[in-house]
């Protein structure tokens, strides 16, 4: 877990969207201090998830491809 966790660190902060790192930590603080007893790993396992996906988005051609044709002024988007 402690090198699963340690990898997204880097790869947010070598491969994440803007802010992604930031954000990460404070919902991964969340989750585990929204259960001081018992850390609540089913949270953590979906923080982890979520970021990793992020991840994988953000290091897609494809979809990095979509998402700037989708954007407003793209070039070829149609003005009509």
């Amino acid at each position: 877990m402690i090198r699963a966790i340690a990898g997204l660190r880097a790869a947010l902060s070598r491969y994440g969207f803007p802010g992604d790192r930031e954000k990460f930590e404070a919902e991964l603080a969340q989750a585990i201090s929204a259960s001081p007893a018992d850390i609540d790993l089913e949270a953590v396992a979906a923080v982890a998830r979520a970021y990793r996906h992020r991840v994988l988005i953000r290091n897609s051609v494809e979809v990095m491809a979509a998402l700037e044709a989708a954007r407003p002024g793209a070039p070829g988007e149609s003005h009509e």
